[in-house]
């Protein structure tokens, strides 16, 4: 019995040196999801000192090719109808159909070039989804810019009743039309349409709208001079969030006079009932969100906007959040008090507390810099990458991803493949996703080099 004691208040003093010897690095593990348990009896004493469960680290990843022969200069967006094939957006405006083993079907899904305009190489057909009752509900929706008077139109269409691989061209509802920015030489702005679109898991369609230029490179006009990332009585600026199957309350800022019903404002919607606001608003203070995305596990949402002087930003909303967030725009570009460049513009702005700046950010101010929003990564193929959210630059030809650090913070690591040269990757213009949440990247390509491709995500090798 003497033996077991000595043994016993032996094994405790190790336990207090090893406590001791750890010091302040106790709390930071059992933070880190630790398990420290003592376990005794007479006969036995079993101690387990802490364990750290770390993420694995972040994966390299590259892209190979999928399905080529795509007459575009530009794919800007990949969707799924909710079984195996994908549908291609070319900014020409058609949608082209992949079969499963990558072979793409010779007739267009989708024409509608002729009511696209394609002017600036940032308009043009922007972004596609599928109703998520799809086939039941045979509708799926599209948002481009269009030839009358450069507004951002958001249609609706139906898919053939007797053929799954083509829309029926005759069936195009007018959702909205949002009027673009007038510049000061009377003409519309071109740039910063964003168009991307998600369904969330409350059934409601999210769209990401650009605050409608203009543009410093392009048009030689800095900031929002129309104040429109953060008024409230435009669309421009926003992600909005509507309800395509009815039910809430009618239109407000449809462009339309607010007399169609082919969609209604939910009542949770945080300017819903604001007269002085646009009740499609979920959101406000964005630049140019080009491309956006839900994770289909958490509703998490993560919002590529691209930055003009100073910053590129990820943005984020947590699932099950509440609407009404302002990220920014213009009185901030990320975490950069833009009125400092633009003091005038202080008069529309309030202090930092009124708004809810990147999880990520990074530096634009000293070369080209474009951000490209992508997907949380819900495949099987890598379970590395699993939970991850890859996006790419535009302009620097490189992957990134972003992961939770378990307490309230994100790290962001570097994914490119430093094998794979990043001229390969310039131009990366879209993300996509398959039904069982692998991922693919299209590209902008120079016009007249021939077809676009179509690629294929995938680690390339081990992490450990």
């Amino acid at each position: 019995m003497q033996k077991v004691m000595v043994k016993y208040i032996f094994l405790v003093i190790c336990l207090v040196l090893v406590t001791v010897f750890v010091g302040g690095q106790v709390q930071e593990v059992a933070q880190a999801e630790t398990a420290v348990s003592i376990l005794a009896t007479a006969e036995d004493t079993f101690v387990y000192l802490p364990v750290v469960l770390r993420p694995s680290p972040p994966p390299t990843v590259q892209i190979v090719p999928f399905a080529t022969g795509f007459n575009t200069d530009t794919i800007t967006d990949i969707a799924h109808a909710h079984d195996g094939r994908l549908f291609v957006t070319q900014r020409e405006g058609r949608i082209r159909v992949v079969n499963p083993d990558g072979s793409v079907l010779p007739d267009p899904f989708l024409d509608i070039h002729g009511n696209v305009s394609l002017d600036n190489w940032e308009q043009g057909l922007l972004g596609l989804v599928f109703h998520p009752n799809y086939p039941q509900t045979p509708y799926f929706y599209v948002s481009y810019t269009s030839r009358n008077a450069y507004r951002i139109a958001v249609e609706r269409y139906t898919v053939s009743p007797t053929n799954p691989n083509e829309a029926d061209p005759y069936s195009g509802v007018l959702l909205m039309t949002i009027e673009k920015a007038l510049l000061p030489n009377g003409l519309w702005s071109q740039v910063h349409n964003a168009g991307d679109m998600t369904f969330g898991a409350d059934g409601y369609l999210y769209i990401a709208i650009g605050d409608g230029g203009p543009d410093p490179a392009s048009e030689n006009i800095p900031g929002d001079p129309n104040n429109n990332g953060q008024r409230l009585n435009t669309l421009l600026g926003k992600i909005l969030r509507i309800d395509v199957d009815g039910g809430g309350l009618p239109p407000q800022c449809n462009g339309m006079g607010n007399t169609q019903t082919h969609y209604t404002i939910p009542p949770t919607n945080p300017y819903a009932y604001n007269a002085q606001a646009c009740g499609e608003i979920w959101a406000s203070g964005l630049r140019n969100s080009w491309r956006f995305s839900i994770d289909a596990v958490t509703g998490d949402m993560f919002i590529g906007d691209v930055g003009e002087e100073r910053f590129e930003e990820i943005n984020y909303q947590a699932g099950g959040a509440a609407g009404g967030v302002n990220y920014g725009w213009h009185c901030y570009e990320g975490t950069f008090d833009y009125t400092q460049l633009k003091p005038e513009y202080a008069l529309h702005c309030f202090g930092p507390e009124q708004y809810v700046f990147p999880v990520f950010e990074y530096d634009n101010s000293t070369t080209c810099s474009s951000v490209v929003g992508g997907f949380v990564y819900r495949g099987q193929a890598y379970p590395d990458l699993y939970g991850r959210y890859l996006f790419a630059d535009f302009c620097a030809g490189e992957f990134k991803t972003l992961s939770t650090d378990y307490a309230g913070g994100w790290v962001e690591a570097t994914a490119s493949d430093p094998a794979v040269p990043t001229s390969f990757l310039f131009g990366i213009s879209t993300f996509g996703e398959d039904v069982n949440g692998e991922l693919y990247a299209g590209k902008w390509v120079p016009p007249g080099s021939g077809s676009n491709t179509i690629y294929r995500v995938i680690v390339s090798e081990p992490t450990r």
